[in-house]
């Protein structure tokens, strides 16, 4: 589990601009702005909370994205200031120190859609021990009504006789153009093979799934209190595989979606079943999800996305209290899930980012296929938009997501002040995993810096959870909009964004109901239903690509409609 905040929805300005009439327009707004923090200081006489807040005196322009980077040289002072940084180091240095490859939260990249400001850039609260002695604090950095940037160091819980001062440099904002998002989507049509994979769509995002535990990775590392070594005997190995399995509707004996047999997947449980309580040999266990957009986007994280899910919670699974864990965020399954679908009584919740105290009630029941979508806008908000089938339901966390790896340079995690761009990884060992970052590779001669680059899904270490069916997954590296995800509507055997061909009569989309559900009859339902999905929007409306072939191009024009009035028309 990483770095944790509560963190308030920050309002935003519904306006690319600075409010006339409000806040005075501040002339010569720039692309690139510099808040200072050289002298800023923390005395090693007081224990209470402190904060360091500066703010620039120049301002940025508003715009839809920008890149931030904090990474002042800083020495501790006092009688104790000797023991950890006396001499003046890199915060990305000091920040590694604590925990290895932590360097990584000195800079981002983010989307601001509409490019409204105020806006917060990035909220990150760190922490560590070293030698008994415990320091804390929250970087924040954000972009003032005024244009002005400002960063802090806020909440920093040190013991007596212990100081912080920053030698020279600060925080550095700059304005840039976000590239596309890039929507990787999973169809588990017997395998883990991506839409783009499997060729469906091949301009789809370049995210990859696999086994958590595949042989190919190599070794696991060890369980509770061993979490960066490899454990001897080792760890079994490709159990995710052996304790799940593909089918068809048919075949697993349960319902349908859109009245369409589909193949699926039923998961693992995220523990050995031959060894349930052995949290070391949980640590495997799960799918390993690979974002892959550092070819694209400038950044080893992803601070703003969203999931989306078709899944079927069997009755069976359905008892247990923690029915499944959806995402451990961490990049090798080192804690407990982050997200879990969770029952109080008969009641079903779902949360991210927070304590289970603090999940939302969802609408879901056993045996009933149903559409989960999370929309986490970490960087901005530290919330996350929860909907179950397009409705939305309430808000959650949100973070960030590890994804590091630049899968046409993969390098591990080790980046510091004397190691800039990290040691790159063998052509040979990158082949060997598939070319696919390892979640256990450590970076030689530094057995604490991982690629950290994956995702968990289905994992739990403590191994809470049971089987669920799913259907599809979709990842796209940014926080879909709400109005973009009720337009995904609900669960969809032909998939999420990226579907594949209509199997049976493109005509017969409803049976009456308003559900959506083929009754193999073509009326006046069937097109009623059609064109209120048009009208919304629906990708489930998207019938043709132009070319009156029946091919899916990912969005719904009036080719679209000109194509199912044609198979309307001709009764199917």
């Amino acid at each position: 589990m990483k770095s944790r905040v509560e963190a308030a929805r920050i309002g935003m300005v519904a306006t690319t601009g600075v409010v006339a009439g409000l806040v005075p327009m501040v002339a010569f707004a720039q692309p690139t702005v510099s808040v200072d923090f050289t002298g800023a200081s923390v005395s090693s006489l007081s224990s209470s909370p402190a904060d360091l807040v500066r703010t620039s005196t120049g301002t940025i322009s508003p715009a839809e994205g920008y890149l931030f980077e904090f990474n002042p040289t800083v020495h501790t002072t006092g009688l104790l200031g000797g023991v950890l940084f006396p001499d003046p180091t890199p915060l990305g240095d000091v920040l590694n120190f604590f925990v290895p490859g932590q360097q990584r939260i000195t800079r981002g990249a983010m989307r601001n859609p509409g490019g409204a400001i105020p806006v917060t850039l990035d909220t990150e609260v760190v922490g560590g021990t070293f030698s008994g002695l415990s320091i804390s604090l929250t970087f924040e950095q954000k972009i003032l009504m005024t244009g002005q940037g400002q960063a802090a160091i806020r909440n920093i819980q040190k013991p007596f006789g212990l100081g912080i001062a920053v030698d020279s440099g600060g925080a550095v904002f700059t304005t840039f153009t976000p590239p596309p998002a890039k929507v990787s989507e999973f169809h588990f049509g017997g395998d883990l093979l991506s839409v783009k994979e499997t060729g469906l769509a091949p301009t789809a995002g370049n995210g990859k799934l696999r086994y958590l535990d595949d042989p190919a990775f190599g070794p696991i590392l060890g369980g509770p209190g061993a979490e960066t070594t490899y454990p001897n005997p080792p760890t079994p190995q490709d159990v995710t595989r052996q304790q799940s399995s593909f089918g068809t509707t048919t075949s697993f004996g349960i319902p349908s979606m859109s009245g369409e047999e589909d193949t699926v997947y039923l998961t693992s449980p995220p523990r050995h079943l031959a060894d349930p309580t052995n949290q070391a040999k949980s640590r495997g266990i799960g799918l390993a999800f690979f974002p892959n957009t550092r070819d694209t986007w400038p950044e080893d994280r992803n601070g703003q996305w969203t999931m989306v899910w078709d899944m079927l919670i069997p009755a069976a699974s359905w008892s247990s209290e923690f029915v499944t864990p959806l995402i451990e965020d961490n990049h090798n399954n080192d804690s407990s899930a982050d997200s879990f679908i969770h029952k109080v009584g008969a009641a079903a919740q779902f949360g991210y980012n927070v304590d289970v105290n603090s999940y939302i009630g969802v609408p879901l029941a056993p045996d009933t296929w149903f559409r989960l979508a999370l929309s986490s806008d970490g960087y901005r908000t530290k919330a996350g938009r929860v909907f179950i089938n397009g409705t939305f339901v309430g808000t959650t966390g949100g973070d960030w997501l590890y994804a590091s790896t630049n899968s046409t340079d993969p390098r591990y995690g080790d980046i510091s002040s004397t190691n800039p761009t990290g040691t790159a990884v063998p052509p040979a060992t990158w082949a060997s995993w598939g070319e696919f970052p390892s979640p256990w590779a450590q970076a030689p001669n530094s057995t604490l810096a991982p690629m950290a680059s994956t995702i968990c899904l289905f994992s739990d270490l403590q191994g809470r959870g049971e089987r669920v069916y799913v259907a599809n997954f979709m990842y796209t590296d940014e926080a879909m909009t709400d109005a973009e995800i009720t337009a995904l509507g609900g669960p969809n055997a032909r998939g999420i964004v990226h579907l594949r061909p209509i199997q049976g009569c493109v005509a017969d989309v409803d049976d009456g109901t308003g559900t959506g559900t083929p009754d193999g009859g073509v009326t006046i339902d069937d097109l009623l239903y059609y064109l209120a999905i048009f009208n919304a929007g629906s990708v489930n409306a998207d019938v043709d690509d132009g070319t009156g072939t029946g091919i899916q191009d990912g969005g719904v024009t009036i080719d679209d409609l000109l194509y199912y009035l044609a198979r309307f028309n001709a009764g199917c």
